[in-house]
C-alpha cells in the first residue's frame, strides 16, 4: 500500500505551515527561458539537482532546472534533514573521536564491502567541506552531534529548520541569485543523443511536448524509486504491502530512460527500509531518529534489537517480530528533542491512535495493548544497561546513554516502510554516467539516488544527503567545462 495523495497532501501541509516554504515556492514561478539558451540541463529540483545547477552556473554555465511536479524539493523537502559528517569542532566538545577513515571503514562495512571504494572515497573526502558550505549559504544545524538511527557513530547533524525545508530555502535563493531558471511540471520523456553524445531531452510540459537543448551536459537528479512499489516488491518480495516515507514523485522512470540513452543500471534488488506508520495511518512520528533517546520493542512490549545496529539488520529483525509491527519508546526528553514538525506528528497521531503517551509507563502499556509487566521490565534492563554500559542485545556503550525514566512517556506503533533505494545508474567519481562497458557517456552526469555504487547494499543514515551534495557538486562543476 502506497501513500495516497490525501497522505502526502497532510504531511507537505505540516511543511507548508512554517513561513520558509514561501522562499521556497518562489523558484517554481519564474518564467520559462528560451530552450536555446542553456549549457546544462538538470533533471529533479532535490538536494543533488540544485546543487548541481548551483555549482554549473558558478562555473559559469547557463543552467536550467526541470522539475516534473509541481512544487521543489523532493525528497529533500521532507526529508529528516540529517547529515553526516566528521567535524572535530562540535565532536571535540562533548567528547566524541571521529575521523574520515572510520567512517568511510563504517559505511563500506554497512553495506556489505560492495560500496565502489573510490565513490565511497569521494563522499567521505567532501563530507566536512560540504557541511561548511551549506552553513556559508545560510543553513544552520544545532550545535550537538547524535547518532541518527542507522548511522553507527555520532557524527549526524540535525538542520535547527525542521527537516529539509531550510536546505530547499538556501539552493532555491542561490538559484534566484544565480538567475537560474526552476521549471516545474517538466516530465523528462527521452533523453537526446546526436551520435554519442547526449545533447538535451525530451519532455511533457504542461500538457505539451517540447524540446530543451544542452550544449554541455545534461545532468539526472531525479531520485530513486521508493514510490513505484509495483517495481520495489518484485525486486524484493518482503516489501510487498509495505508504505514509503518519502516523496510520490519517486517513481524511477529515468532509470528506464537513461538505460535507453546506453546508461549501465546496478544494484536495483538494493533497497533499504526505515521505520513508518502501520498500514491505515499517516504520521511518521520520528520517535527513533535519535538513537540514545529510544527502546524498540515488539507487540508483546519485549526489545528484540540492538537500536544501533545496521538499517538492514533492524530491518530484518522487524519483519520477524508477530505482525511485523513494533512500538518506538522515549520519554520526555526524546519526545522534547524531537523536531517540532516530528512532534506536531506525535501529537496528531496520538488523535488517530497510532501514537500513545501516558503519565506512567502502566498507564503506556495497557495504551499499547502489549503486556504491563513485559513493557515495565524491557525498560528497567534497558536503563539498567545504561548504568552497566552492557547490554544483552548488543548495544554499544556509546549509545547507552539517556535512560527512559521522566514522564509522560510516549510510543509510536510503527511498521517498516520503504525508504531508499541504493541502486540505479552507475556513475564515476567525476559523477559521468557509465554505460554498460563502464565508459563514460560524453554529455550526461548522475548524481544522488539515482546513482548506485555509493553505499552498496546497505546506506548508512545520514549519507543520503551527504550522497546528494558531494555528488551534485562534481557534476554541476564536470558539467559546466
Amino acid at each position: 500500500m502506497m501513500f495516497s495523495r490525501k497522505d502526502f497532501l497532510k504531511r507537505l501541509l505540516l511543511l507548508i505551515a512554517f513561513p520558509l516554504f514561501s522562499s521556497v515556492a518562489k523558484a517554481e514561478n519564474q518564467p520559462n527561458p528560451r530552450e536555446e539558451d542553456f549549457d546544462v540541463i538538470v533533471i529533479g529540483s532535490g538536494a543533488a539537482g540544485l546543487t548541481a545547477a548551483i555549482f554549473a552556473a558558478k562555473k559559469g554555465a547557463r543552467v536550467a532546472v526541470l522539475e516534473k511536479m509541481a512544487v521543489i524539493g523532493g525528497n529533500t523537502l521532507i526529508s529528516s534533514g540529517i547529515l553526516n559528517a566528521p567535524d572535530p569542532q562540535r565532536q571535540k566538545k562533548q567528547g566524541i573521536s571521529d575521523s574520515e577513515e572510520l567512517f568511510y571503514e563504517q559505511s563500506l562495512q554497512a553495506g556489505q564491502n560492495k560500496s565502489d571504494p573510490e565513490l565511497l572515497k569521494t563522499l567521505v573526502q567532501n563530507a566536512k567541506p560540504t557541511l561548511d558550505w551549506l552553513e556559508s549559504i545560510g543553513v544552520k544545524f544545532k550545535k550537538r552531534v547524535f547518532q541518527v538511527y542507522g548511522g553507527l557513530w555520532p557524527r549526524s547533524h540535525y538542520p535547527s529548520i525542521s527537516h529539509g525545508r531550510g536546505y530547499v530555502a538556501a539552493l532555491s535563493e542561490e538559484c534566484r541569485k544565480l538567475n537560474i531558471p526552476i521549471i516545474t511540471n517538466a516530465q523528462v520523456t527521452e533523453i537526446v543523443k546526436d551520435g554519442d553524445k547526449v545533447v538535451g531531452v525530451k519532455t511533457l510540459h504542461k500538457g505539451k511536448e517540447e524540446t530543451f537543448f544542452a550544449k554541455k551536459a545534461v545532468i539526472i537528479a531525479s531520485g530513486g524509486f521508493t514510490a513505484n512499489l509495483e517495481m520495489c516488491s518484485a525486486l524484493d518480495p518482503r516489501l510487498a504491502g509495505m508504505k514509503y516515507t518519502g516523496s510520490p514523485s519517486a517513481t524511477g522512470e529515468m532509470l528506464k530512460i537513461a538505460q535507453q540513452a546506453g546508461a549501465k543500471l546496478a544494484g536495483l534488488e538494493d533497497i533499504q527500509c526505515n521505520l513508518g506508520p502501520d498500514i491505515g495511518y499517516v504520521h511518521r512520528s520520528g520517535f527513533h531518529l535519535d538513537v540514545t533517546r529510544h527502546i524498540l520493542v515488539n507487540n508483546q512490549g519485549e526489545r528484540f534489537v540492538a537500536e544501533d545496529d545496521t538499517r538492514d539488520h533492524i530491518r530484518d529483525a522487524v519483519l520477524s517480530q508477530p505482525d511485523k509491527v513494533v512500538f518506538s519508546v522515549v520519554d520526555k526528553e526524546g519526545f522534547q528533542n524531537l523536531s517540532s514538525l516530528f512532534q506536531q506528528a506525535g501529537i496528531l497521531g496520538e488523535r488517530e491512535g497510532e501514537h500513545f503517551s501516558a503519565g506512567t509507563l502502566e498507564e503506556l502499556a495497557q495504551k499499547m495493548k502489549v503486556p504491563v509487566d513485559n513493557l515495565l521490565k524491557s525498560v528497567r534492563l534497558y536503563n539498567e544497561a545504561v548504568d552497566t554500559k552492557k547490554d544483552s542485545f548488543g548495544r554499544e556503550s556509546w549509545m547507552l546513554v539517556q535512560k527512559i525514566q521522566n514522564p509522560p512517556f510516549y510510543a509510536a506503533r510503527v511498521k517498516m516502510a520503504v525508504h531508499y533505494t541504493m541502486g540505479g545508474i552507475a556513475i564515476n567519481p567525476q559523477a559521468q554516467v557509465l554505460d554498460t562497458s563502464n565508459h563514460p557517456i560524453p554529455g550526461l552526469y548522475a548524481a544522488g539516488e539515482v546513482t548506485t555504487g555509493v553505499h552498496g547494499t546497505n546506506r548508512v543514515g545520514g549519507n543520503g544527503l551527504l550522497d546528494a551534495f558531494v555528488f551534485g557538486r562534481i557534476a554541476g562543476e564536470m558539467a559546466a567545462r
